[in-house]
Formats: C-alpha cells, sequence, structure tokens
C-alpha cells in the first residue's frame, strides 16, 4: 500500500514536469515549481497513512462487529469454527515440535552428522529385536560402532516413595557410538554385560539428577530400587543429553540386558517375526 502511494506521488510530479516543460521551461527548471505545487511530500505520506489506518481500523471495527452479531444468531456453528482453528493451531504447533527435535535441531554430540539410524527393509520400521541388533553389531564392516535403545517406564525408589520414571534401555555400546563424555562418574559398556540381569547399573539424566537430587555428587555408588531390584548409580550423562529422540526426555538409562528386572519380562531372546 505505501509503495502505491510512493509511486502515485512520483507520477504526480512528474506529469506536472513534463507540462512544465510543455510550458517552455527547461528539464531542469521544470522540476522545482513542480515540488513546490505539490507540497510537503513527507507530511502528504504521514497524513495519507493516518486516514487509511483510520479507513482499516473502522473496517475491523465493523467487521468484529458483524462477527458477534453471526456469534450470537449460531453459536454452535461459532463454537465448531474456533475449535477447528484451535486444532489446527495445536496440529502445526505439535508438528513443528517433532520436526525442531527430530529434523531441524541436531543431537547435542559431537559430529552429529555421522549418525545413521537403521530400519528393516520390509516396513521401514526402527524397531529392531534384540537378535537382530546382535548378528548386525558382530557382522558390521560399514560403522565405527553400533547400539540399540528401548524406551520404558519403572518404578524408582530412592528413599522409600517409589515415583514412576521413564527409562532407556540401553547396550553397552550405546554411550561410546555417541562419543560423549559423563558429567559425573561413568558410563555404562560392553565390558558390563554378562549375561541377563547382569549389570544392575544406572546413568542419570543431567536434568533428573539436578531436580532429583539436587546435584548431590555423592549419589555416585549410592543403591536405589528399581522395580524393588538394587541398582548402582554408576554415573550422570552430560547436560542436554537425552539420547537420539530429542523430543523424549528420559530420567535415566540402564544396560537392556537387565530387561526383565526393568519390565517384568525379558524378550530379548524374540526375533522380530515372532
Amino acid at each position: 500500500m505505501l509503495e502505491d502511494l510512493d509511486k502515485d506521488i512520483r507520477e504526480h510530479i512528474e506529469a506536472e514536469t513534463l507540462e512544465n516543460i510543455e510550458r517552455g521551461m527547461s528539464p531542469e527548471e521544470a522540476r522545482s515549481p513542480a515540488l513546490r505545487k505539490f507540497g510537503n511530500v513527507t507530511r502528504v505520506k504521514e497524513e495519507t497513512r493516518e486516514v487509511w489506518t483510520f479507513l482499516w481500523l473502522e473496517l475491523l471495527r465493523e467487521d468484529v462487529r458483524f462477527s458477534f452479531r453471526m456469534m450470537r444468531k449460531s453459536p454452535s456453528v461459532t463454537a465448531i469454527a474456533v475449535g477447528t482453528v484451535a486444532l489446527a493451531i495445536g496440529a502445526n504447533a505439535v508438528v513443528f515440535s517433532v520436526l525442531n527435535a527430530t529434523i531441524l535441531r541436531p543431537l547435542d554430540v559431537p559430529h552429529p552428522e555421522s549418525l545413521y539410524t537403521i530400519e528393516h527393509w520390509r516396513d521401514k520400521s526402527l524397531a529392531l529385536s534384540y537378535p537382530d541388533y546382535l548378528d548386525l553389531r558382530d557382522h558390521n564392516h560399514s560403522f565405527d560402532g553400533l547400539a540399540a535403545y528401548n524406551g520404558t517406564q519403572a518404578g524408582l525408589d530412592t528413599s522409600g516413595h517409589p515415583a514412576r520414571a521413564f527409562v532407556d534401555e540401553v547396550t553397552g555400546d550405546y554411550f561410546d557410538v555417541f562419543g560423549i563424555q559423563p558429567h559425573l562418574g561413568r558410563f555404562i559398556h560392553a565390558s558390563d554385560e554378562h549375561g541377563p540381569n547382569s549389570a544392575p547399573y544406572i546413568v542419570l539424566n543431567y536434568a533428573y539428577w539436578h531436580n532429583h537430587f539436587q546435584d548431590d555428587r555423592g549419589v555416585i555408588g549410592r543403591t536405589v530400587q528399581l522395580n524393588k531390584h538394587p541398582f548402582t548409580i554408576v554415573g550422570v550423562a552430560p547436560p542436554g543429553f537425552h539420547g537420539p529422540v530429542l523430543f523424549f526426555i528420559q530420567d535415566f538409562f540402564v544396560p537392556i540386558v537387565n530387561q526383565e528386572q526393568v519390565e517384568g519380562q525379558n524378550s530379548l531372546s524374540k526375533s522380530r517375526s515372532a
């Protein structure tokens, strides 16, 4: 709108200048009286902008009044319309959050561009079985390392008051693959795994350590109850690390070989097709 106003002013001044030239003035002389006849260009712009603003506000006021009149006549339709808009905004927000977490924002780890996920070739699923993982790990010739994880929930008791927590069950090479260092203590390693329920260790998420243990550095070596099984806290992950899925924040990590104690069942021997 303002661009159109500038164009109209230029055309008006140019037309007046041409008329002055036709009256016998030189091009240099003709422009000055054309500008004087038009008046203060800046003032004209400001006054025109004020008029447009007033008209826009007046039209908006009339549109709002008309909308409210229609709402009074048909409130159910209005509720549906408002609900539809709200759902659309909410859906867009969720989609952006997921895209931002999974695509737009890189993982806070060294060399995130070198990380890849492996999917099942038949249905493009990322859900692979533990035997699949072992087979890929043992016959891998393409990657520096392979790791697997599984998200679940469990009850953690630190002081006689068990609470539900989000857990990532991870393989022994999980932290090594990401190339990160613990904030405190140590990580879980492949050398800790010696069969089912052989590694009752916990690595706390940094935020969980901060919020539930008040940054107590003495938690390393402390024994807690995870679903009534004793587990030892061996480390705290660095700030900002949440694994490969940024919109899911787990409270801590445990070895996947201890799945039976964490979930009450052991499905590690089952193949994906079973």
